[in-house]
Parts: C-alpha cells; sequence; structure tokens
C-alpha cells in the first residue's frame, strides 16, 4: 500500500479515539459542547440532559474504539502484506574468454564423444590422394572408430577405421576387407579428436559473442591458428589463421559445433569451410578389435 494512503487510513481510523477523548474532557472540565446535530448543551446540574446523553455515548464508545483497533490492524497486515519482495539478484553473463575456458574444462572430464566432420565448400586432402569429404566416428577410453567418405580422382570410396592402443586396422578401399596395419601406414595416423577439441578450446583467440544468436546455446566467434588443427587434418598452412565459430550448450558447457572458415592446409581454397559436430557425451563404449 502506498505511504500516503496508509497515513490517510490511519488518521481516519484514529478518528473516533480523537473524539472519545474530547468528550471524556468535557465531562471533566463542564462547558459548552455542540455535536453533529447543531443543538448545544451546558451542563445542567441536575445532570439529567449530559448525564442521559454521554451515557449512550458511552455505552458506543467502547466498540469504537475496538473497531478502530481492528482497522489499524487491518491496515498494518495489509500494508505488511503488499511490500514488494526482494528482487533475486540476477547472474552476470560470463565473458566470451570465460565460457571458452570453462567449455575447455568441461570437455576434458569427458570419457567418450561422437564427432562428424563435414565439409560446406571444398575437402580435406589425405595422403594416398584421398579427398576426404565426409568422417564420423567415436571417440572412447581405449581408442577410436571411424568411418570416412573421400574421393580418389574421380572415384568415391569409403573406409572404415579401428585405433585400439597402438594398433591400427582398417579396410581396403576397394575390397572393404578388414587388415591390421602399421600405424604409420594409416591414412588418418593424425586424427586425434580429443587434442583438437583440447587444441581449439585452447588456443582460439579474439573470442567474442555475435551481435544475436539463438538463446538455447552460445556462440563465439574467434580466429585460431591453422596449427592447432593439425590433430583434424594433419599437414597445414602454418601461416594461416582461420576463423571459427564455437557452439557451447549453455546447461553444461559442452562444446556441440565447430565451423572453421578459410585456409587450413596449403591445398585448401580461401572459401574453405568445415563443420565439426560433437553429441553422445560420456555413453559407455568399449571399443573391440574388427577382425
Amino acid at each position: 500500500m502506498p505511504r500516503r494512503a496508509r497515513r490517510l487510513a490511519l488518521q481516519i481510523a484514529m478518528r473516533p479515539m480523537w473524539l472519545h477523548a474530547r468528550l471524556q474532557r468535557s465531562l471533566d472540565n463542564p462547558k459548552l459542547v455542540q455535536f453533529n446535530t447543531g443543538s448545544m448543551y451546558r451542563e445542567d446540574l441536575s445532570g439529567v440532559k449530559i448525564s442521559n446523553m454521554f451515557i449512550r455515548t458511552r455505552q458506543t464508545l467502547p466498540a469504537t474504539i475496538f473497531i478502530s483497533l481492528a482497522t489499524l490492524l487491518l491496515l498494518a497486515i495489509v500494508g505488511c502484506s503488499s511490500e514488494e519482495p526482494t528482487p533475486t539478484p540476477v547472474a552476470t553473463p560470463v565473458s566470451a574468454t570465460e565460457a571458452v575456458e570453462l567449455a575447455r574444462k568441461s570437455m576434458a572430464d569427458l570419457q567418450s564423444f561422437s564427432f562428424q566432420l563435414t565439409h560446406d565448400s571444398g575437402h580435406t586432402t589425405l595422403s594416398g590422394a584421398l579427398e576426404l569429404t565426409r568422417a564420423v566416428g567415436l571417440v572412447a577410453t581405449n581408442g577410436l572408430d571411424l568411418e570416412a567418405e573421400a574421393n580418389i580422382g574421380r572415384a568415391f570410396v569409403r573406409v572404415e577405421a579401428v585405433v585400439i592402443g597402438e594398433q591400427t586396422w582398417m579396410t581396403n578401399p576397394l575390397t572393404g576387407v578388414w587388415s591390421e596395419i602399421a600405424p604409420e601406414d594409416s591414412p588418418f595416423s593424425f586424427l586425434d579428436p580429443v587434442k583438437l577439441v583440447a587444441d581449439i578450446l585452447g588456443d582460439t583467440q579474439n573470442s567474442a559473442y555475435p551481435d544475436s544468436h539463438a538463446t538455447d546455446e552460445l556462440q563465439i566467434l574467434g580466429t585460431i591458428p591453422a596449427q592447432s588443427l593439425a590433430a583434424l587434418v594433419g599437414t597445414v598452412d602454418p601461416e594461416a589463421n582461420p576463423e571459427v565459430v564455437l557452439f557451447i550448450s549453455p546447461n553444461n558447457n559442452l562444446l556441440q559445433k565447430i565451423v572453421i572458415n578459410g585456409i587450413v592446409q596449403p591445398e585448401d581454397e580461401a572459401g574453405t569451410i568445415r563443420v565439426i559436430t560433437l553429441s553422445e557425451f560420456d555413453k559407455q563404449v568399449s571399443l573391440e578389435p574388427p577382425i
């Protein structure tokens, strides 16, 4: 209740009590008394007129006082209940740099996750004249399971690989038959998704939020040295600094997607766009040899 309204209500409630006090003084000190009827009575020695009138008045005064006190109590209760609650402090949003650091720590605690590499434009060049266009895989505590799609010239091939510890198995691109190979003979020997995520989150520079972004995820813009992407592509252009966009979940600070725009490898064109999507965090998985 506004302060001015409470003050007015208090004055109204106190008025009967003020009238009672005034009438009581009149009884103790006889003098001319005027009532709302306009009639004036002087105290009579017999006390008949004034006595009769004040007897009636005194009979009604206790009820009046009770009503006044009840009104005051009600006003106090309403006044207290109408007080506005103390606003809950709003948490200060973290800076873009702090959000990246939180994501780095959260991703480091994971035991497993799935990943997918696609290209909105261009491809990734591997050894053996392979032009990688898409790769999906699973990172577990004991290794890596990978399936890749690539081109050799005009031919399309699909290759699968499993890495457990120091052992590597891969399918023949032409026959699809599994065989164990020396780790250094694998066209994916450089691929290390765990190191890749750590390097990206640890080396992103000029972090900043875009002017607007979706509320269900954090988007962070920045740049990164191409050398920090060696665990993704192998050979890099040491002078390149492509742009990156990081998509981070605000609920658990996990990195969900990375968009890399620009030259990373010496063979890349300026408009090359690589997209890495991460999902299925901390699923209970264990890899086994394919043969």
